[in-house]
C-alpha cells in the first residue's frame, strides 16, 4: 500500500514539472486586462462580472460545478504595459433546481424575458506563498438553453496579474465547486524575460566600454543612461562564470566605472540588477592575460625529492610546464619532464581575482641549472625558474659601492660648477650695475585695465627697464603721486618732460578702447583710493582721440592682441612683441636720443638681451609671482612689488 501511494505521489510530481516545462517552453498569449484583470464568457453564459471574495473560498452556489479546471500563463497588457498574468479556465456545469430568479436588473427588461433568464456564479481561489486570493464570478444564463430542460454547459476564463513579487514561486488554483487542485510554478524573471516578453520590467540597461588611454583605464558605461538615470542597480565583477562574484562600488547610471588596463583579462563579467533582471556583460573577450598578471612559484620538497609548482592567473588557462635543464648560453630548454593542465577541476579561486593551480614534479635530481619553463595559452613563454640556481650575492656588494662612489664625484662636480658660476654671474651684475647699457630716457607705462592678466610682466619690464638706465614711471609703482595728481595730471606731468608712453596691450584693453572710440562707458567701475589704472589708460586715450600719437607706443606679452584685433584708436601706433621683439622695442625707445657711447649696437643688443631674459624668466615663475603680487595687490601701500 506504501509503495502505491508514493508510486502516485511520484508521478503526480513528475506531471507537476512536466507542465512546468510546457509553461516555459511555450509562446505565451496575449490579452488585455482592465482593473488589473479580465473576465470572458462563452456558450450560453453572458452578462459575466467578477467580484472580491472571502479568502476562505467558500462554496455559494449549489447549482454550478467546475467540471474542468485549468491554469496557464499569458502575456498581458493594460494601458500598454506589458507583463505576465495567470489565466484561469473553467468549464462550467449549470442545473436549474427550480424557478428561475430573476436579478434586480432585470425589472426594467420585458416580462418575456425576465422568465427565460437566470444568474447564478462560481468561486475560484489561488494563494502564492504569500497571499490568498479569491475571486466570484457571477453569470447570467438563458433557462431556454437548459439541456433536457434542467442543465447547462458553459465555459468562463479569468486573467488576473500576478505580482512581480511572486515569480519563481509555486501558485495553487483551486475552486470549492470542484474537487481538483491545480499546481503551477511561475517561471523566474529571468526565465521569462528570456522568451523576448516585452514587459517593461523585463528590459534591462545595457553595459558598453571604452578605452581611456590617458587613464590606463576602460570605461564601463550605461547607454541610455538618461532613461536609466533615476534607478538605482547594483553591480559586481567575477573571473569567470563560475567565480564568486565581487560587489562594486557603482549604482548609478549617471556615472562611469573604471577598470584598470592591468586587472583586464578574457574571464572578467560584471553584473547589473535592480528593477530589473539580473544581467551580464563580459567585455574583454577578445582581449589577452597580461604576463605581468600571471606568476608562478617553486619550492622544494626532500623527502620525497621534488619540486612543487604554484602557478596563479585572473583565468583558468591552458599552460604547460616544463621541467628542464637550461642552457644560459643559448636560452634553450632541455625537457625532461613534461606536465600540460587545461580547464580541470584542480583549479581554486584564492581570492575574488586570482585563480590558482598546483602540481609536483617528483624524483628530481638537484642541478644549477635545473629550471621549470612555462607556456600559457595567448601569452606564451614565461620566463624560466630555477629553484636550485647558484645565488652570486658576493657580486652585489662591489656593484654598489662602485655606483655610490660615481654619484658622490658627479654630486661635488656639479657643486663646484654651481660655485664658479654663481661668482662669474655676480661679477658681471656687478660690472652691469656700474655702467648703464642705454642713455636715460623718461618712459610712462600705463596698465591696461586687466592687469592683473600682466601683473607680473609689468612689473618685471619695469624693473629691467629701469636697470638698464631708462628713467620708468609706472602707475602700479606712482600710488602716492596719483593720489595728489589724479591719472589725468599724472599723464600730463609725464608728457610734459618729453618722455615717451608705453601702453600694454591686453584684450581687456582693446575692449576698453573700442568701447572708449564708441563713446560708451562700462557699467560698472571700481574706483579703488590705491589704484588708477583703468582711470589712466583712459586718460592715454582720450589723448590719443586728440591726435597726439607721437609718443605713444603699443607693447602685448605672448601675442595676446594680434595688430588685426586692435581697434581703430590704437591702429598705426608702433606694436612690440615682447620678448621677442625685445631688441626692437629698446631701438625704438632710444630714437630720437642723445647719442653717446651707451646707444651703441653693441650696448643695444646686450640690452635686449638682458630684457629679453627677464621676460622669459618671468613665465618659468609666473604663479609664484601671481600669488605673491595678489597678496601685495591688496595691502594699502601703493609702492612697486617687486
Amino acid at each position: 500500500m506504501c509503495v502505491c501511494i508514493m508510486s502516485v505521489w511520484t508521478l503526480l510530481q513528475l506531471l507537476v514539472c512536466v507542465c512546468v516545462v510546457c509553461v516555459v517552453g511555450q509562446p505565451l498569449e496575449r490579452v488585455e486586462l482592465s482593473g488589473g484583470q479580465q473576465l470572458t464568457c462563452g456558450q450560453a453564459v453572458f452578462d459575466c462580472e467578477v467580484r472580491s471574495a472571502s479568502p476562505a473560498c467558500i462554496y455559494e452556489d449549489e447549482r454550478v460545478s467546475v467540471s474542468r479546471l485549468h491554469v496557464q500563463l499569458v502575456q498581458c497588457v493594460e494601458q500598454k504595459a506589458w507583463s505576465v498574468c495567470l489565466q484561469i479556465l473553467l468549464n462550467i456545469t449549470v442545473t436549474d433546481t427550480g424557478e428561475s430568479e430573476a436579478s434586480a436588473d432585470d425589472e426594467e427588461h420585458d416580462e418575456d424575458l425576465e422568465s427565460v433568464s437566470s444568474s447564478a456564479s462560481v468561486c475560484v481561489c489561488y494563494s502564492y506563498p504569500s497571499h490568498r486570493h479569491s475571486k466570484t464570478l457571477h453569470f447570467t444564463f438563458n433557462t431556454t438553453t437548459l439541456q433536457d430542460g434542467r442543465t447547462l454547459q458553459g465555459w468562463m476564463s479569468l486573467a488576473v496579474l500576478v505580482p512581480k513579487a511572486e515569480f519563481g514561486s509555486p501558485v495553487v488554483v483551486h475552486s470549492p465547486h470542484t474537487n481538483s487542485t491545480t499546481h503551477l510554478m511561475i517561471p523566474s524573471l529571468e526565465e521569462v524575460c528570456s522568451r523576448g516578453l516585452d514587459a517593461l520590467y523585463c528590459t534591462a540597461p545595457r553595459l558598453y566600454s571604452r578605452s581611456a588611454p590617458e587613464a590606463g583605464a576602460f570605461l564601463l558605461y550605461v547607454s541610455d543612461a538618461e532613461r536609466w538615470r533615476t534607478q538605482e542597480f547594483s553591480a559586481c565583477k567575477r573571473h569567470e562564470r563560475d567565480g564568486a562574484c565581487v560587489k562594486l562600488p557603482w549604482s548609478n547610471a549617471s556615472q562611469e566605472f573604471g577598470v584598470s588596463s592591468s586587472s583586464v583579462a578574457p574571464c572578467l563579467c560584471f553584473e547589473i540588477w535592480g528593477s530589473f533582471p539580473r544581467v551580464q556583460y563580459c567585455p574583454f573577450v577578445n582581449e589577452t592575460v597580461s604576463s605581468r598578471s600571471v606568476s608562478v612559484s617553486l619550492s622544494v620538497s626532500s623527502s620525497p625529492a621534488a619540486v612543487l609548482w604554484n602557478f596563479t592567473a585572473p583565468c583558468r588557462l591552458e599552460l604547460e610546464l616544463q621541467l628542464c635543464v637550461w642552457d644560459w648560453r643559448n636560452s634553450s630548454c632541455s625537457s625532461a619532464h613534461t606536465h600540460t593542465h587545461s580547464h580541470t577541476h584542480r583549479w581554486t579561486q584564492t581570492n575574488h581575482t586570482h585563480w590558482q593551480l598546483q602540481g609536483e614534479f617528483l624524483h628530481v635530481q638537484r642541478h644549477p641549472s635545473l629550471c621549470v619553463q612555462v607556456k600559457v595559452s595567448g601569452v606564451g613563454h614565461l620566463d624560466p625558474v630555477c629553484p636550485f640556481e647558484v645565488r652570486r650575492n658576493h657580486w652585489s656588494i662591489p656593484l654598489v659601492l662602485c655606483v655610490c662612489l660615481l654619484c658622490v664625484t658627479m654630486l661635488g662636480a656639479y657643486a663646484v660648477q654651481g660655485t664658479l658660476k654663481s661668482w662669474v654671474f655676480r661679477w658681471l651684475k656687478e660690472e652691469e650695475e656700474e655702467t648703464p647699457l642705454v642713455s636715460s630716457v623718461d618712459l610712462l607705462l600705463i596698465s591696461p585695465p586687466d592687469v592683473d592678466s600682466v601683473c607680473v610682466q609689468m612689473c618685471v619690464l619695469s624693473s629691467s627697464l629701469s636697470a638698464l638706465g631708462f628713467s620708468v614711471s609706472l602707475d602700479l609703482c606712482s600710488g602716492p603721486t596719483l593720489c595728489a595728481l589724479g591719472p589725468g595730471p599724472w599723464l600730463h606731468a609725464g608728457l610734459r618732460r618729453g618722455g615717451r608712453v608705453v601702453l600694454v596691450v591686453t584684450p581687456g584693453a582693446c575692449a576698453r578702447a573700442e568701447q572708449w572710440s564708441r563713446g560708451a562707458r562700462p557699467e560698472e567701475q571700481e574706483l579703488l583710493e590705491d589704484r588708477f589704472c583703468p582711470e589712466v589708460f583712459e586718460a592715454s586715450l582720450s589723448r590719443l582721440r586728440g591726435h597726439a600719437a607721437g609718443p605713444f607706443l603699443l607693447v602685448q606679452f605672448e601675442g595676446r592682441c594680434p595688430p588685426q584685433a586692435l581697434p581703430e584708436l590704437l591702429q598705426g601706433l608702433p606694436l612690440f612683441s615682447l620678448p621677442r621683439q625685445s631688441l626692437a622695442f629698446i631701438t625704438e625707445l632710444t630714437r630720437g636720443a642723445a647719442h653717446t657711447h651707451t646707444n651703441t649696437n653693441t650696448h643695444l643688443r646686450a640690452a635686449a638681451r638682458m630684457l629679453s631674459g627677464a621676460l622669459r624668466d618671468t613665465g618659468h615663475s609666473r604663479q609664484t609671482h601671481t600669488h605673491t603680487l595678489q597678496h601685495k595687490h591688496n595691502n594699502t601701500h601703493p609702492d612697486c612689488w617687486i
